[in-house]
């Protein structure tokens, strides 16, 4: 099997975007650090990733770059806020969130398949002209790509989407010019007054609905294909991510996709589908990253306005999820499992006969891996506890009892 790069870099940055959107406070304010007094209490971060991409690729024809850099700063202007997506919540106080995020984005896509570089990039997307950036490196010791990254990111910040793009252009124009030799190199700045001395490049801006079509003009294309072993490594990236949204939820989708891997093999599934159920595993919370930190850590009950945004999380990881186009089974499987035999479970009500057996034991193993997780209300339960509330959830037509025996035959094998 093999799955376009491009389609899975698009459905991830669309979840880091959902996961800025999700920390927004209720003035849909959220500071990312200060820089000269930038105002963020207008911005949109809901196409963050794909705006900051669209300015890096102008920026990058205007340079001239080679066609492998231009791959490069695709990749790496998409998921530039990979590390950002577990301090969103903290960033109106937590000092060190720059240098933090840029840190932790460059630990965590070490292993990125195929993009050896996305690291580095990422690590210094954040670094001033004049040395001032959180990790002191200056002028031309600053990857070209960071440098990029850095100016787009900023541009998208001082965007304002409340207004039309003609009564800020020339302010935004002069705020960058008046930074450069400070945050941006004089090429840099040159390159974007180039780019923005052509009305299109403002109205683009404006029109962040139609980014999609916007960007098809000026994407690289790509001939670069995962098979299933190298895409489970993006999956085990973002598995991380969601478990580390929440402090109380730190092996939940690593969990699960082992639970769904070894009933999987447990009952003969091909070696294929069991590394598809485990990415299903991986990535059945990703729509999580939508779910404000504020909701998911509640310690009491839920309101039913609250509960209703926890439901959603599912719809959001299918949403992202059918972006990559060629694996809707491993979709499916990640967003049905809240679904329930009597027709009562969510995001779609699914019946009986239209839940699979593979979204059935994805099902099963999220509420084993919940019940046997501490909370901060309770204890993890013990996997006989566990199955004696599972019993009556089977009983009770919540849950499918075929799929709970194949999970109760693999868990008890290795206990």
């Amino acid at each position: 099997m093999k799955i376009n790069m491009d389609k899975i870099i698009r459905a991830l940055s669309l979840a880091l975007d959902l996961a800025q959107m999700s920390a927004l406070d209720k003035n849909n304010n959220i500071i990312i650090e200060e820089v000269s007094n930038i105002n963020y209490s207008k911005h949109i971060f809901m196409n963050h990733s794909k705006r900051a991409c669209y300015i890096s690729l102008e920026l990058a024809y205007s340079l001239q770059l080679d066609y492998s850099t231009i791959k490069e700063l695709y990749i790496s202007s998409l998921l530039h806020d990979i590390g950002a997506s577990n301090f969103f919540s903290q960033s109106h106080s937590y000092p060190n969130f720059i240098k933090d995020h840029c840190t932790i984005g460059s630990q965590i896509t070490c292993d990125f398949p195929q993009f050896n570089n996305l690291s580095t990039f990422i690590l210094y997307h954040h670094e001033n002209y004049d040395g001032t950036g959180p990790m002191n490196l200056k002028g031309n010791d600053i990857p070209l790509i960071s440098q990029i990254i850095r100016l787009s990111d900023i541009l998208d910040l001082l965007y304002d989407d409340s207004k039309p793009c003609y009564m800020q252009k020339e302010s935004i124009s002069n705020w960058i010019k008046k930074h450069t030799n400070i945050i941006f190199s004089p090429t840099l700045v040159q390159a974007f007054l180039k780019c923005s001395s052509k009305d299109y490049f403002w109205f683009n801006l404006e029109n962040i609905s139609l980014m999609d079509i916007i960007l098809k003009d000026f994407l690289p294309k790509f001939d670069i294909y995962l098979n299933l072993d190298e895409f489970e490594k993006i999956a085990h990236i973002f598995g991380n991510i969601i478990d580390n949204k929440n402090k109380f939820t730190a092996r939940h989708s690593i969990g699960i996709s082992e639970l769904a891997y070894n009933v999987s093999r447990h009952i003969g599934y091909d070696n294929e589908k069991c590394l598809k159920m485990k990415i299903a595993g991986l990535l059945h919370d990703i729509g999580k990253l939508a779910i404000p930190n504020s909701i998911l850590e509640k310690n009491g009950p839920l309101s039913k306005e609250q509960f209703s945004i926890i439901k959603s999380h599912v719809y959001y990881t299918k949403i992202i999820l059918d972006k990559i186009e060629v694996i809707p089974d491993i979709s499916d499987w990640a967003c049905n499992h809240h679904e329930k035999l009597n027709g009562k479970g969510y995001p779609r009500a699914l019946s009986s006969n239209e839940i699979s057996e593979e979204s059935r034991i994805m099902g099963v193993c999220d509420i084993y891996q919940a019940l046997t997780e501490e909370r901060p209300y309770r204890k993890g339960l013990s996997y006989k506890e566990a199955f004696l509330i599972m019993d009556d959830m089977a009983k009770n037509n919540f849950i499918c009892s075929r799929a709970l025996s194949y999970l109760k035959e693999a868990v008890t094998s290795n206990n």
